[in-house]
């Protein structure tokens, strides 16, 4: 970590020495570690600017300070990943053999756990090439590919992605529901919910509806939202297992101020127990990019101290890392990633609702109504349902 650190500062201070003040720099450090991580480990920076004139000017100095770097730390680098995406390419057998012809075979290979996943080498750049700029391929990590998967709406169901943009996710959805059925795609804050918005049109998803809004606004119990059936939440979260993952080959969590992890568990839970209250929905995958066990298992496990009627599925059967079970007996159901996986750190829990009890509080509800109106009482219920469809 010390080193992580150290190399960080080396890159602040060579831009500030040679190029511009460091008051300037400070002010846009963020943006600036992702322009310095574009550059040196995906080729090139995505965006312009005087920012990244002022980087690019640099660039032989930064290369070599990796480079030592990486020697110093044995640093390990993730692959890059392209899904191909269906909702415009009806031969994905054709587009893997134009790949094939532009790539060598052994520059990329077909992921075994997610369908149309390809894993190039980290040094790989699509920023220029065709079938990525057409939309033909959707740079997405392979632990992100893994929410969809698990929540598995099928053809023409209603689906709801709480936290949404940019969207990866959300076109994953509408690829395995073969653009057909609802897809809402829900995102409160404004610059996201515009950049969701154009992935969508880029993309080909026909069947995703955008919807700016507070995922805690939305009324469940008034159409379109009391038919949704599957719900995919990925809220906001430390991002613990992201920029940690890419620095350093390991597992440990960097070390959060833990009264922003502990804020952050409490929304993720409130979201998630909203989440739960749509009287539709059947199955309910929440996920994040964050290796804390506050963030994770334990978030789950005050959620289905809450929510007796729903329990944990076990979804991607044949991934090897599961949940922490000290937490609670069944975390194993759950997933995590890790480097180690070639991925980027991730959690994921996949709910699905007890029928048995959903079809109980129907007839309870209703034998409570007739004997109100056998004795004559006069009453006033909310029913915590909404019957927009049939109970299954």
């Amino acid at each position: 970590m010390k080193k992580t650190v150290t190399f960080t500062l080396t890159c602040r201070y060579y831009i500030c020495k040679y190029k511009y003040s460091s008051a300037y720099f400070w002010f846009q450090t963020p943006i600036v570690l992702i322009h310095l991580y574009e550059l040196l480990y995906r080729g090139s920076i995505s965006t312009g600017g005087p920012l990244k004139a002022k980087i690019l000017s640099q660039r032989a100095r930064l290369v070599k300070l990796k480079n030592k770097h990486h020697t110093e730390t044995n640093y390990r680098r993730l692959p890059l990943y392209a899904r191909i995406n269906t909702l415009k390419v009806s031969d994905p057998v054709g587009v893997i053999k134009i790949l094939q012809k532009d790539f060598s075979n052994r520059d990329f290979v077909g992921d075994p756990h997610v369908n149309y996943l390809l894993k190039f080498p980290p040094e790989t750049n699509f920023s220029q090439y065709p079938l990525y700029k057409q939309g033909q391929l959707i740079l997405q990590d392979k632990a992100s590919c893994f929410p969809a998967i698990a929540l598995n709406p099928p053809p023409n169901s209603t689906v709801l992605d709480a936290c949404s943009a940019p969207g990866n996710k959300t076109l994953h959805l509408a690829a395995l529901m073969n653009n057909t059925g609802s897809v809402f795609a829900v995102e409160m804050n404004q610059k996201r919910f515009h950049r969701l918005k154009s992935n969508v049109a880029r993309y080909g998803a026909n069947n995703i509806t955008c919807v700016n809004a507070d995922f805690l606004s939305i009324d469940y119990n008034n159409p379109p939202y009391c038919n949704v059936s599957h719900i995919l939440l990925d809220p906001s979260c430390s991002g613990s297992g992201m920029v940690t993952q890419r620095i350093t080959p390991t597992t440990t969590a960097t070390p959060s101020p833990a009264s922003r992890v502990s804020a952050l568990a409490k929304l993720q839970l409130t979201l998630l127990n909203r989440a739960l209250v749509f009287p539709n929905a059947e199955r309910v995958v929440y996920s994040t990019c964050s290796v804390h066990v506050q963030e994770n298992e334990e978030v789950v496990r005050e959620s289905l101290r809450s929510n007796p009627s729903w329990r944990l599925a076990r979804v991607l059967p044949a991934w090897h890392r599961r949940g922490d079970t000290t937490v609670f007996g069944d975390a194993d159901k759950c997933v995590r990633c890790a480097s180690d996986d070639e991925t980027n750190g991730f959690f994921l829990a996949c709910f699905i609702r007890d029928i048995q009890h959903k079809q109980s509080d129907f007839q309870n509800i209703f034998s409570v109504h007739h004997i109100l109106q056998r004795f004559k009482i006069k009453y006033h219920y909310k029913s915590p349902y909404k019957f927009c469809n049939r109970f299954s």
